[in-house]
């Protein structure tokens, strides 16, 4: 009986186990916009994944892209989304990688190639991973365990502020303080 009773509390407790890992995306600050590509006034959503780190442990930012077409994400579409939801930075370095690795590890180690950003294609779903610091490899995980059929990585790069601002800037300071001897 004894042995009964802790083969079930086991049963339970793998059963519970099972049941945290498995889990489901929770998504803030859904943003519709127009892509690129498709049909004129075709919209898509990019939601913040708040708890992105269950599916790209290490990753500091996350996003999700529902609606793109086509829905395989390139860098313009990639671009235009994080653009939707304010991200503030410039897509470079946009690698596709066809076909996809198998299994949930991404190794770009052997390529010499480091990475702050990381896209992951299921079903009809994008998801978006940012990194603090550039990593070479990511163990991730599947949204409920769909099959991967586009991995791609990025840097971000931040966006520079444009030349003329540079130049307009002490124009501007130039003007204030010239009209305030004007004004003495």
């Amino acid at each position: 009986m004894n042995n009964y009773i802790k083969s079930l509390l086991v049963a339970g407790l793998t059963s519970l186990s099972f049941a945290v890992n498995a889990a489901t995306i929770t998504l803030i600050d859904p943003v519709n916009y127009l892509t690129p590509a498709g049909p004129p006034g075709n919209t898509g959503t990019i939601s913040t994944v708040v708890n992105i780190n269950d599916y790209m442990p290490g990753a500091s930012k996350g996003y999700l892209i529902e609606g793109a077409l086509p829905n395989a994400v390139d860098a313009g579409q990639l671009q235009t989304a994080l653009n939707a939801a304010g991200a503030g930075f410039t897509v470079s370095g946009f690698t596709k990688i066809e076909p996809p690795p198998v299994g949930d590890v991404f190794n770009s180690l052997s390529l010499g190639l480091a990475f702050q950003g990381f896209l992951i294609k299921y079903a009809t779903f994008t998801m978006v991973g940012l990194f603090d610091s550039p990593i070479t490899q990511l163990s991730y995980v599947t949204h409920t365990g769909q099959d991967v059929s586009h991995i791609a990585y990025f840097n971000p790069s931040a966006v520079p502020l444009p030349a003329a601002l540079w130049l307009f800037a002490p124009a501007l300071m130039g003007f204030l303080g010239f009209r305030r001897r004007l004004a003495k």
